[in-house]
């Protein structure tokens, strides 16, 4: 009896050993847009390795010291948050290749150093809080924002947005908050297209906004510049306006609402600039009105006549 009870145990046990093998695995196919991500490691590898061109955030991600990077070649992706957040303290928690494209929908990111770093020219879109010690976005090169974007960034320590070149598209938003100032455009032109909305602070002793190209501002655009330090609201190299736009702009106790280095168009603006604006060179004007209405209607062109004249050869004596 003793010995049929062993083996009775002994076939139960083995029974049980082949239901337990018989159970699959979970496994999270990062490739599956309606699977949410819970992992760093599941993340970093949608970014890297996946097939999709969606994934969902299921929970907040802390990456730690590691990077989500992505290639021209990976993008575009979308990543939609729900409201979760993505926090990392490596260089940046973002780094897109040069020609990366990027969209953001309900994402917060936590950065302890920077948030996203471009590494050449890339396009970002969607809806997104970025919120850093140092720089929320640095751009090696020309950045552009995808239409109905917006974006909020507020620095700890750096600047909202630095950027080589940076275009807002149709009626994006953008609002930068920084020590260091809100947005630097170093070098190539900022754009603000249709119906855009750009609004710069800072309450140190630097620019706002500081833009060392053209500032071009097409019709509906409203820019939005404050400095409660000591220094200008905008600093910018020359400005250009397509069709009707407005500027409210508020310098530092020793610096203007905007100045700027070079102004050939006679331009008129929506708005107000406190301390009054000035700059360095150029015949241009700029002039504020309270309103769309009191912009003059531009001048038609008169049409130029030309004269023809026919050469003749004088007649030679013989």
């Amino acid at each position: 009896m003793k010995r049929l009870l062993l083996l009775m145990l002994g076939a139960l046990l083995f029974a049980a050993a082949g239901c337990t093998e018989d159970i699959p695995e979970e496994h999270l196919d990062i490739n599956d847009p309606q699977e949410g991500v819970y992992t760093s490691a599941d993340l970093i590898s949608f970014f890297e390795n996946g097939d999709a061109d969606t994934v969902r955030l299921g929970a907040s991600i802390d990456l730690g010291d590691a990077l989500l990077c992505l290639s021209k070649e990976r993008g575009p992706i979308t990543v939609y948050g729900d409201g979760n957040s993505i926090t990392g303290n490596g260089d940046c928690v973002i780094r897109l290749d040069d020609g990366a494209s990027l969209r953001l929908d309900d994402v917060e990111i936590i950065a302890g150093r920077a948030g996203i770093g471009c590494l050449g020219n890339a396009r970002l879109s969607g809806s997104m809080m970025i919120v850093s010690v140092a720089h929320c976005i640095y751009s090696e090169g020309d950045l552009v924002i995808g239409e109905k974007s917006a974006l909020r960034l507020a620095s700890n320590v750096g600047t909202g947005m630095i950027a080589k070149g940076l275009t807002l598209l149709k009626e994006s938003t953008l609002d930068a908050v920084g020590p260091l100032g809100g947005l630097n455009i170093r070098g190539d032109e900022l754009r603000l297209g249709e119906g855009v909305t750009v609004s710069a602070q800072t309450k140190e002793n630097y620019n706002a906004l500081k833009c060392e190209g053209t500032l071009a501002l097409e019709e509906g655009a409203m820019l939005s510049v404050t400095n409660t330090g000591e220094y200008h609201g905008a600093e910018i190299h020359d400005l250009s306006v397509e069709g009707v736009a407005t500027i409210e702009a508020v310098g530092g106790d020793k610096g203007v609402g905007m100045f700027l280095f070079e102004q050939e168009a006679d331009v008129y603006l929506v708005g107000s600039c406190t301390p009054e604006l000035r700059f360095e060179v150029g015949n241009g004007s700029i002039t504020f009105v309270a309103d769309a209405s009191d912009i003059p209607e531009p001048e038609a062109e008169e049409a130029e006549e030309t004269e023809e004249f026919e050469e003749t050869e004088e007649p030679t004596e013989e």
